[in-house]
This record gives structure tokens, C-alpha cells and sequence, in this order.
């Protein structure tokens, strides 16, 4: 494939973007980030909000640790919420369609920030999906009685103590239950840090990389 004639920005019909963050020549996995929103809430994503902002710093990460094995790859949704349609997956399943488009067999990692973290939880049984990272993920009851994942799915949970937006005990709640289905879960829960996960971003960004890199490469090609 001719990397110089594919384009670094994708638009979906409903209006989700995706944009590269790394795209070595030859890739062994994909890493898909997706960032965090509303409960509700139809005005269209910016670039410019908090939510989309603090996931670049983590993609980074995984593509320094990653080099030229994996990929990086940023999801924007087409609005901000939630909603009633569960909009951002939908525009992640649209996402992992492009990627297995552009890349066919490729494993890919999900790494997901509060509303992205409840996306790929719902998406882990999806056919490429090899590993997933949630940071200070929303966990909705609603959802667990209906997720899936693949079998011996490789899960880390990252969230702040301190968390006030979205709290820790849905990561807690969470890494029971994937237990229950076969993944193999890991949860990391550091005191001190609240929702934007800044005091310990060193340490969340070289865990989440770490992860989704060594989890990703083991079965590589």
C-alpha cells in the first residue's frame, strides 16, 4: 500500500473524524483512542474540548512505545453526548471498520477516556479487537448484563481514587464481571487523582502504553 496517497483525516457519514496520530510503513497493530463526552448532547465535537485533549497525550505515548510496529489512531465523534442511540459507538464501530479496511487482520487495541472507555467495553468482542485500555472509564449498569469479549481479551483499568465525574467503583464493578466473561483484567486505581487523570499522567500514560503495546505485539505477526 502506498501510505503517501492515503489521507491522514477520514470523515464518516454521520460526520465522526479520524485522524493519525503515528503511522509507521508497515505496522504489526492498531491502536484506537477514543475520547471522552456528554450523557447528552447533539452540538458537534471540536478539537478544542478537554475531552478530545486529554487522550493526545496518551496516543503519543503508545506511539513512542509502539515505533514503527503500531499505529496510532484518533476517533472524534460526530457530536458530544451520549444520547439515546449510543452514538459514539456507532462512530467506533465505523472507526474499526475504516482500520480493517485499511489495514485487514492487523490486531487492534482500544484505549478509551471516560465516555470511551463505556464504547470500548461495549465493542471488546468485536473480531480484531486484541486488547483494551479504559481510563477513568463511565461504567453503566445498564450495559454489563450485554457486554462480550474476546477470549482472553487482555483489560486494563486505569481510574483516579478521587474521581468525581466518574467513579472508580464502575472500573471495580467492571473488572469483575470481564473477569467473569474470561478476559484477563488488570485495574489500576492510584489515590490522589480525580477525573482529568493529571497528578500521576506519567504514570497513566507508560501503563497504558506499556499494555496495549506488549498485549498487541505478543501475537503479532
Amino acid at each position: 500500500m502506498d501510505m503517501r496517497v492515503t489521507p491522514e483525516r477520514e470523515r464518516s457519514p454521520r460526520g465522526a473524524t479520524i485522524r493519525w496520530t503515528h503511522r509507521p510503513d508497515r505496522p504489526r497493530a492498531v491502536v484506537l483512542v477514543l475520547h471522552g463526552g456528554r450523557e447528552r448532547g447533539t452540538q458537534r465535537t471540536s478539537g478544542r474540548q478537554l475531552a478530545v485533549l486529554r487522550v493526545i497525550p496518551f496516543a503519543k505515548a503508545v506511539a513512542r512505545r509502539g515505533g514503527d510496529d503500531v499505529a496510532v489512531v484518533r476517533l472524534r465523534y460526530a457530536v458530544r453526548g451520549w444520547n439515546s442511540d449510543a452514538g459514539p459507538v456507532r462512530d467506533t464501530q465505523w472507526a474499526l471498520g475504516h482500520i480493517a479496511e485499511q489495514y485487514p487482520d492487523l490486531p487492534v487495541g482500544l484505549m478509551g477516556y471516560s465516555m470511551g472507555g463505556r464504547a470500548a467495553l461495549r465493542l471488546a468482542a468485536e473480531p480484531q479487537v486484541r486488547s483494551v485500555v479504559t481510563l477513568a472509564a463511565w461504567v453503566d449498569r445498564r450495559d454489563i448484563t450485554g457486554w462480550r469479549v474476546n477470549p482472553g481479551l487482555p483489560v486494563l483499568l486505569l481510574h483516579g481514587r478521587d474521581d468525581r465525574v466518574t467513579s472508580p467503583a464502575g472500573s471495580e464493578l467492571a473488572a469483575g464481571r470481564l473477569t467473569d466473561l474470561g478476559a484477563r483484567v488488570d485495574l489500576d486505581v492510584q489515590p490522589g487523582d480525580g477525573h482529568a487523570m493529571l497528578r500521576h499522567a506519567r504514570h497513566w500514560h507508560r501503563r497504558a502504553a506499556d499494555h496495549l503495546v506488549g498485549t498487541l505485539l505478543e501475537g503479532a505477526g
